[in-house]
């Protein structure tokens, strides 16, 4: 781990539940998808950006219900 992974996550959470304010989204949501997500992509080797685009992704399929 780099020491710059947990600023890196610190703000990049203060990102997406700024985002999930105009979603509806509560944090709990926010967290769980962001974890899952984040497991997911340590097992690819994903990119941030990829990993990034793929929670607000899935934040806002869970915003519409799906």
């Amino acid at each position: 781990m780099n020491s710059n992974e947990p600023e890196q996550s610190a703000a990049e959470m203060r990102s997406l539940l700024r985002f999930a304010q105009g979603l509806g989204l509560d944090e709990t949501t926010v967290r769980e998808i962001y974890e899952a997500v984040g497991r997911e992509a340590m097992a690819t080797g994903a990119s941030d950006d990829t990993r990034m685009a793929e929670v607000r992704k899935r934040m806002l399929a869970a915003a519409r219900g799906a």
